[in-house]
């Protein structure tokens, strides 16, 4: 199926229909008419309004001069004006730069851009990327093991651009990532850039970029702070801290701690997470600011498994229908990623707009992986074993050991401003960023006498595949069994991935209501490998990618044909290393190129409190890795091959902000289509919504919400498939049935300082996975859980 049989073309005639039929009812007069009468009694806003007006008309400020004004109404007016504020929290942002650098509203960005702003978050309880990530319209994800290792994907490819204040990071899921260990805690928004976007970065992803927003000291005083508890002995703390340092507020800091600690549905598995960011900004003079600051973030899951987590199949071909709490983990099983992060900024104002803004960030992770598991796997090259009788003999347990240390720095530096030209004014970026990554892998093996276990040889480097280590009956196994023994030698694997370039990018207004976004992007690509042994001694590296002046063009072009809606197109090159992914022979996959086309419409409604999008997108790729469901026996990461001639087109549909007085949304609808791969990952069909309402009147402390997440089927790969007996499987596609879950949430305002709230996500306890197939084996997603929630604020 593709986009132009009839089922498509409904579904696109019918969101065009509605779209159209939404802007062309709410013309700019008729919307904001119609939301103002509704809105009559919102009695925050004139209070808004007087806080902001002059306290006395007569008196005006001087810098030079002191002015008296009546201390206790202005303290009183602004706390009302805070109340009104968080009282109220928007599901959508005013502007975004970041799809080009440029600060423009949602309906000026040629892209789709996605924002998760802080109310949504915390409506939904959502403390954690992959909580983020699968609340966000368009976006699907996919686990290989609940030890952290989660890909997540947009348009039909994966997600390998994060960022967090403008600046990249590795926030990857594979075994020396650190993505995992990402505290939503910390961060005011998330904004997600739907399509490929080199421009600012030098790879452009023609899925997505996440652009993480940390929370920034403010000029008032504030602070707030929240107890959970949840089923699985959840507890949770957080607190969120804001004090100027200095009764002008020129000096002033923010520190938020959170701790998160809880059991989970499986037996034997155990999470625990820990955020905390110190971020001070000083005005140094009238046009000079400095911000720096650091932050940790760190989880660690105990119970964790290694690329599977419960078998499909009996080893007579039945399937095994095991209940999601079974977790066949050792019990010393477990995976911790850590991360520090030191950052420093520097904005110099130039007057008449123009500002040169420069940045650093230094970031410093590591991730260790103990792990122990009962699965299926090769006990020797094409063959398999592990597969579990039903009589409770013939699992094995399979172990990894592996330590990563990374270290990458970054930096940013731009100037950026308006020009006036021909009667219009135009909006110009210029810019230089990259950063040095360098992963470490320690190296663990019998060789070098620092990796056993109860004396057993690793099958190779430090794994243990299925025989050796038997288990003697797995339904009556505790997750007893002895734990590795290792210890660090100076033998080692550097990686080290340099990526920099120039950008430039400008809006130039050609006439009223018609705009063109110009850009581009210079970059150069360098990785390479090195090895140390034992002894410490150095053998040289060798390079596995270099990219020199690789130009990433983007053109994009939007017309405001109403005073509410525009049509919109943008173009642009795709390139993306793929220096993670490594091909059969441990070499890393050549780069992706592609194109990726874009066009569509957008709305801004009720003064831009609601803002809507219809997208229509073209990917076309080489170089794109499939999975081949076959993991290195030295390194334990999956092997992946390339494929030239990847299409995907699809449709986006979103809209995010408050449709109503006090109704907040925040919804998306996807349809995708790929062609090229041997499988098909990703759903068809998805549908992501978050809503929440706040009565009037008399009821006004009560808001209630939730939200629904469905997709349609899938299909993955097996490895090595179904038993058929005499060592020969059913290597067929694995389709996976799709699935709807529910939340629901409501929250009580009891007093202007605190709200008590309760969420139910996966309402109607709904059995699902987040991935089949994977050595026969399948993650679990989430049963039904409740929590509740004490939030205070000041």
């Amino acid at each position: 199926m593709t986009l132009r049989p009839v089922t498509s073309f409904r579904v696109t005639a019918l969101l065009a229909s509605t779209f159209l039929s939404l802007g062309g009812a709410l013309s700019a007069q008729a919307a904001d008419a119609a939301y103002n009468k509704n809105n009559k009694t919102t009695s925050d806003e004139v209070l808004e309004k007087k806080a902001d007006a002059p306290k006395n008309p007569a008196v005006k400020a001087n810098k030079n001069q002191k002015t008296i004004v009546n201390v206790a109404s202005k303290a009183d007016e602004s706390i009302l004006v805070k109340a009104h504020r968080w009282d109220r929290g928007s599901y959508t942002a005013s502007e975004t730069s970041a799809s080009t650098g440029l600060p423009l509203s949602l309906r000026e960005t040629p892209q789709t851009v996605t924002v998760m702003t802080r109310q949504v978050m915390d409506d939904q309880q959502i403390n954690s990327l992959d909580d983020v990530l699968n609340t966000t319209p368009g976006v699907t994800s996919y686990a290989n093991d609940n030890a952290g290792r989660t890909t997540y994907r947009a348009r039909g490819f994966d997600i390998t651009n994060y960022k967090i204040d403008g600046m990249q990071i590795d926030a990857s899921t594979s075994f020396g990532g650190v993505g995992s260990s990402m505290n939503m805690d910390l961060y005011d928004n998330v904004q997600i850039v739907r399509g490929a976007n080199g421009l600012l970065g030098g790879t452009g992803d023609p899925s997505a970029t996440i652009y993480l927003q940390r929370k920034a000291p403010q000029r008032e005083f504030s602070a707030n702070g929240l107890l959970r508890l949840g089923n699985w002995n959840e507890h949770r703390v957080m607190a969120d801290l804001n004090a100027p340092l200095n009764h002008s507020g020129t000096i002033r800091s923010r520190y938020v701690f959170s701790w998160d600690d809880t059991d989970t549905f499986r037996v034997r598995e155990h999470v625990n997470r820990i955020g905390a960011l110190a971020n001070f900004t000083a005005d140094i003079s009238s046009r000079d600011t400095l911000n720096f600051g650091f932050q940790y973030e760190r989880t660690q899951n105990d119970g964790a498994s290694w690329g599977t987590n419960v078998p499909i199949w009996y080893a007579d071909g039945t399937k095994t229908n095991l209940s999601r709490s079974t977790n066949p983990a050792a019990d010393w099983s477990q995976a911790t990623r850590d991360q520090y992060t030191a950052f420093i900024n520097y904005d110099h104002d130039f007057s008449a707009g123009w500002h040169l803004k420069a940045g650093y960030m230094r970031t410093q992770g590591s991730s260790y992986n103990n792990l122990g598991v009962a699965k299926i796997n090769n006990a020797t090259r094409k063959t398999y074993g592990g597969f579990w009788n039903q009589d409770g003999t013939g699992a094995y347990l399979n172990a990894l050991h592996a330590e990563y240390e990374d270290a990458r720095d970054n930096a940013d530096v731009h100037v950026s401003g308006p020009v006036h030209f021909l009667g219009h004014e135009h909006q110009l970026v210029f810019g230089f960023n990259g950063y040095n990554d360098e992963l470490t892998q320690y190296t663990f093996s019998n060789a070098l006498g620092n990796c056993s276990i109860a004396g057993v040889t690793p099958y190779s480097g430090c794994q243990y595949r299925a025989t050796g280590l038997p288990i003697a009956n797995w339904q009556t196994w505790d997750g007893s069994y002895p734990n590795f023994v290792t210890h660090r030698t100076h033998a080692r694997e550097v990686d080290v991935t340099r990526n920099y370039g120039a950008y430039t990018s400008g809006r130039f207004v050609l006439a009223k209501g018609l705009s063109l976004i110009l850009g581009g992007r210079i970059s150069s690509y360098q990785a390479y490998t090195g090895t140390y042994n034992k002894a410490n001694q150095y053998s040289g590296s060798s390079s596995t990618g270099q990219q020199n002046a690789v130009l990433t063009p983007y053109a994009g072009m939007v017309y405001d044909f109403t005073k509410t809606m525009s049509i919109y197109g943008s173009y642009t090159n795709v390139y993306t290393p793929q220096s993670n992914l490594r091909d059969s022979d441990n070499k890393p996959l050549n780069p992706v190129m592609g194109k990726s086309y874009e066009t569509g419409l957008k709305g801004a409604f009720f003064k831009q409190r609601l803002n809507t999008s219809l997208a229509f997108y073209l990917n076309r790729q080489s170089n794109v890795a499939q999975a081949t469901g076959a993991t290195n026996v030295t390194t334990g990461e999956a092997i992946y091959d390339s494929v030239n001639g990847v299409k995907t087109e699809g449709i986006d549909f979103d809209a995010s902000g408050e449709l109503l007085p006090g109704w907040n949304v925040f919804f998306g609808y996807s349809y995708l289509y790929e062609k090229g791969l041997s499988y098909r990952q990703d759903p068809h069909h998805l549908v992501r919504l978050t809503t929440s309402y706040t009565f009037p009147g008399k009821l006004h402390h009560l808001t209630i919400g939730g939200g629904v997440s469905s997709q349609s089927s899938t299909e993955w790969t097996t490895n090595p498939g179904r038993p058929l007996g005499g060592g020969k499987y059913d290597a067929s596609n694995l389709r996976v049935k799709g699935y709807t879950l529910i939340n629901i949430m409501a929250r009580y305002r009891v007093a202007n300082w605190l709200d008590i709230a309760g969420n139910i996500t996966n309402l109607t306890d709904r059995t699902y996975v987040r991935q089949a197939g994977f050595y026969d084996g399948m993650i679990y997603g989430e049963p039904r859980t409740f929590s509740f929630t004490l939030r205070g604020h000041y």
